[in-house]
């Protein structure tokens, strides 16, 4: 090989090399991310955001509930999904159909439920969420109705600010709820 060919030969590697570093972007997966170990730390932190989920639509379903407090605790459900126009599934009708998470909130105002939500099962993670499958048991004037929901749960990172610098922050996220396929 002449020192030419050596030369082009070299400076081709480098710049490919170079280019396919800069060019590559940081691995957004969770397995890439995580060990398993810790990504079930996580899944059992974001079954504790599904129970807070269903404690605040007891809150928000309470007629003792205040209409300044409702405001509040409509915030911190809105804070646990990462979009406000989540479809999840209406307990309140016999059609089982779903429908926006904002709707189910002005639904269930003012109506008195009780919520107990039991036997969580985490699914095979995807690259930046996972299933959670629950069992939910609704009450309403004594009467209990059971149902078994799957929640999209998000894992994904999450550029916050600290001050006047910037960090990539893990960051759990309720999705959407869904009925098992029949």
């Amino acid at each position: 090989m002449s020192t030419r060919s050596c030369f082009f030969f070299f400076m081709f590697c480098t710049f490919s090399v170079f280019g396919q570093s800069v060019n590559t972007p940081a691995s957004t997966t969770i397995k890439a991310n995580f060990t398993m170990a810790s990504v079930k730390a996580y899944q059992e932190s974001a079954t504790l955001k599904i129970e807070d989920y269903y404690q605040y639509l007891a809150l928000l379903s309470s007629e003792a509930t205040s209409e300044i407090l409702k405001n509040e605790i409509k915030s911190s459900i809105y804070n646990l999904f990462e979009d406000n126009k989540v479809k999840v599934v209406d307990f309140t009708s016999s059609e089982n159909a779903t429908i926006l998470l904002n709707d189910l909130i002005e639904k269930i105002d003012g109506k008195n439920y009780t919520f107990s939500v039991l036997n969580f099962e985490n699914s095979i993670i995807a690259s930046d969420y996972w299933t959670t499958k629950y069992q939910l048991i609704v009450t309403q004037n004594k009467i209990p109705i059971e149902f078994n929901y799957f929640q999209k749960i998000g894992f994904k990172p999450i550029l916050k600010n600290f001050g006047s610098s910037k960090k990539e922050v893990w960051t759990l996220f309720l999705g959407e709820v869904t009925l098992p396929q029949l």
